[in-house]
This record gives C-alpha cells, structure tokens and sequence, in this order.
C-alpha cells in the first residue's frame, strides 16, 4: 500500500437529499443545514441515501453559490468512499508519474486533456517515441465486492473506448485506467445498466486497449494505492 494523495474534509454530517445531480441538502453535525455541491454524474444512490454519513469540504472558492463540496459517504459496512470526481485527476496523475506503481512505468512526457476528434482524452503519455492515450473513469459501485461501471447508462463512456479502439488501429496504444474507491475482488462492466458499454469494453480489451483497475482506499484523508485488480469474463453477463 502506498499513500499517493491527501484530502483533508473539514465537516461530517447527514444526507438528507439531492434535489439534482449538483447539489445535495447535508445536515451537519454542528446542526446546520447546507447546500453542498455534488462533484459526481454519477447516480451513486447506494452511497447517497438519507440518513447515511458523509463527509464534505469548504470550496476554495469563498465567493462560489455553494459553500461545500461533496468529498465522501461510507458504505454499508463502513468503508469511506470517494464520490467526487474532482479529484480524479490528481490521483490518475500521481499513480501515473509514479514508475513504481504506473502500469506503464517510466513515460517521458505527460500532457493533460489533448483533442482527439470532438472529444478530449485525459491523458496522451509519450514512452519510447510512442504515444499512450488514456482515459480515466472513476468506479464508486461495488457489490458482493465485485467492482462495476458505470452505475447509469453513460454515451460518453461508449464514446471514449470507441474512440481507444480508433487510435490503437492508427498504431498508437491506448488504454483505461479505472479508479475503484471500494475495497474489491474483481472488476466488471455493469452490463445490467449498460449493455452497449459492456459489448464496448471487451470488444477493446479483445483488440489491444489496456484496461488497468486500480485499488485505491480512502482512509483518513489519505487516498492509498493498493494494487491492480483482476477483470470478470464475459460469461458473467
């Protein structure tokens, strides 16, 4: 286990509601209610639910609409998880720079958010003269400690690996790198929810695309690196 990022929550309290995908009523535990900012598209209702704890942040912006920031809630059995995709870029990026832990170890150039097509990927690393595109997608939903995603039906995350798959036949590699914020045994498409992106995510795994599903943990404030976990068949469907 390695700590690789650190996130500091200033307040705990209750869910008591999301009125909308971007913001949720929390009752904290000094007794005020707050309109908090929900950094997540995600519907994430195994983890926002009334009356289960979360723990949230002053934005860094004192002048913004809503004071707070979403950062976690815990999960039926007590794990704290990150729900803010916020911070998916500093962890991708730290997990990335860092050789001992990257599944692509010593690159030598990483830019951020570059252009392909009317998309953006996350990341075009550059290792050997070669270009490495990588998309990033954060995994919150885990059950009977099996990994999943995307918890509702997602056309852009159908669009990213089309896109992978588009850049690995052009000669370029490509690759997925999943962020699991719950302790799991295993990683698999949630084809229950999105049966167009599971046909997606192994038709590119099939024809070269690079899926890596990193553990991660959340505990306090630090966020550790735990190790890459296995990929589920597709005979689970």
């Amino acid at each position: 286990m390695k700590k690789i990022y650190e996130i500091n929550c200033d307040q705990k309290g209750i869910f008591i509601e999301r009125p909308n995908r971007f913001i949720a009523q929390v009752k904290l535990d000094t007794g005020s209610l707050e309109t908090v900012h929900v950094h997540d598209s995600g519907r994430i209702r195994e983890l926002l639910f009334e009356g289960n704890r979360v723990n949230i942040k002053s934005a860094s912006n004192p002048k913004r609409k809503t004071k707070w920031d979403m950062i976690s809630a815990l999960s039926d059995d007590g794990e704290e998880i990150l729900i803010n995709s916020a911070y998916h870029r500093y962890i991708s990026e730290n997990i990335i720079r860092d050789p001992e832990i990257s599944p692509f170890g010593n690159i030598e150039s990483l830019k951020a958010e570059v252009k392909y097509g009317s998309s953006r990927i996350d990341y075009m690393l550059t290792k050997n003269g070669k270009n490495i595109w990588v998309e990033v997608k954060g995994v919150s939903l885990s059950v009977d400690r099996v990994a999943m995603f995307p918890d509702a039906p997602s056309t852009r995350a159908q669009k990213h690996l089309k896109e992978l798959m588009e850049l690995l036949e052009k000669g370029e590699r490509a690759a997925v790198l999943l962020l699991i914020f719950r302790n799991s045994d295993y990683f698999r498409p949630k084809w229950e929810t999105d049966p167009v992106f599971s046909e997606l995510f192994y038709e590119a795994r099939e024809r070269g695309v690079e899926i890596y599903p990193v553990q991660l943990e959340l505990k306090g404030g630090d966020i550790n690196y735990k190790g890459l976990l296995p990929i589920g068949g597709k005979e689970e469907r």
